[in-house]
């Protein structure tokens, strides 16, 4: 099959991205079908533009990791997601670079997330997750663990982490909310949000080189990140551009409360349709790594993918073509349930062996923030099957809620009892 030769004017119907999610906000139908039907089909985005939509997990994998796929989308006539606003436009963003820019930004940072640097966290999350099942134990029950919980945590995280204040939370929290969106908002709200946020994370950035230049010579003035970026440099003592460092405080903090978060309440929320799932994890903690990597593969809330442009033309495992010039979007969600990688993929089974799923990508754009995030998920279950065995859903599941029109797919609240 020629994939490069289809035209959408010409072609059936193949529909509008984003898809409606499954149930329970699983992956969407949509894929499953056009993995049968069509692997490589093409597909409509919010602003107009028509695309490639690539299903299996091979076809996926090889996009991600093809150096002839390209994320700079800056270009005059680039497919984009959204008309005007989206963040695909900044160049200073990591996830907008392809080598050797991006290589250079890895190679400066990667060491501040390696997964000995994650582990070195574990101890806090730990405290901090306690504290936060403390208050909701203390409040009674039932509650929303969303946000007695789930939201919290991986915010209080990324603040200790960044040495963001913890009161300026609500206001990432909105930026973010109105980032990811794909409907909600004009470009121009989007464009606010987005230099409301630059303001910020360039203050705050500045904070820090302040508070560093009154400090003892070599050791910083907070032990957080934010301190470890700046001082970062490579081999070739070069350090992050201005720009380049508020990018990526910007990029974490979405990231590292946002998606975090949802895991956790969809997670669990996995767990508590699944009688006596936490006390089984409590009897054997040494399950939870397994646990949460099937977590990872089954209840990853980010339904799409980050577009690419194919530089030349490229033929998929599949056998497709895609020419060149054209946009690609290759979403990890429907490589996680290919059948062919995963045997019978809906099931959520927690001793899956070979679990090399896509949640966190693959290739030069894999999540910098994956071993922070594994820790924090083991920490929120391991806390949850620890503390409250007996926890459970407080209204039927058919009336729990849905976010809809965004990047990420997570429930608006989460009743619980005990």
């Amino acid at each position: 099959m020629d994939a490069a030769a289809m035209d959408p004017a010409t072609s059936e119907d193949n529909g509008t991205y984003p898809f409606t999610p499954g149930a329970f906000g699983g992956c969407p139908a949509a894929y499953a079908r056009r993995r049968v039907d069509s692997p490589v089909s093409v597909v409509a985005l919010p602003s107009g533009d028509a695309v490639l939509l690539v299903t299996r997990f091979d076809d996926i994998r090889e996009v991600h990791s093809n150096p002839h796929f390209s994320r700079n989308l800056r270009y005059p006539g680039a497919p984009r997601m959204l008309a005007a606003g989206d963040f695909g436009e900044d160049p200073n963003s990591l996830v907008n670079m392809d080598p050797p820019e991006h290589a250079r930004l890895r190679r400066i940072v990667q060491g501040a997330f390696t997964p000995r640097a994650a582990e070195k966290w574990r101890p806090q999350i730990t405290e901090i997750a306690d504290g936060l099942l403390d208050a909701m134990i203390d409040a009674g029950s039932p509650a929303d663990l969303r946000t007695a919980f789930a939201f919290p945590l991986p915010v209080e995280v990324i603040c200790r982490l960044l040495g963001v204040p913890p009161k300026d939370s609500p206001l990432f929290r909105e930026w973010s909310d109105r980032l990811l969106s794909l409907t909600a908002g004009s470009a121009e709200e989007r464009l606010r949000a987005g230099r409301d946020f630059s303001a910020y994370v360039d203050g705050l950035v500045a904070d820090h080189r302040r508070g560093s230049r009154t400090d003892p010579p070599g050791e910083p003035a907070r032990n957080d990140l934010i301190d470890e970026l700046i001082a970062a440099r490579d081999e070739d003592e070069e350090r992050l551009g201005d720009g380049e460092l508020a990018n990526m405080v910007r990029g974490l903090i979405i990231a590292g409360h946002e998606t975090t978060a949802n895991v956790i309440s969809r997670g669990t929320l996995a767990l508590l349709r699944r009688p006596g799932a936490l006390a089984e994890l409590r009897a054997g903690p040494e399950r939870v790594a397994g646990t949460v990597e099937e977590i990872l593969r089954v209840e990853i809330p980010g339904h799409g993918a980050l577009l690419r442009v194919a530089k030349r033309e490229v033929r998929l495992p599949s056998g497709a073509v895609v020419g060149e010039g054209r946009g690609v979007l290759a979403p990890f969600v429907a490589a996680n349930h290919d059948p062919l990688r995963f045997p019978d993929p809906e099931a959520f089974d927690p001793a899956r062996t070979d679990n090399r799923h896509l949640t966190f990508g693959i290739g030069p754009h894999y999540c910098l923030g994956a071993n922070l995030a594994r820790v924090e998920l083991q920490v929120a279950i391991e806390a949850l099957a620890r503390r409250l065995p007996d926890l459970q859903l407080d209204v039927p599941i058919d009336e729990l809620t849905w976010s809809t029109g965004s990047r990420v797919c997570g429930l608006t609240a989460l009743p619980v009892r005990w």
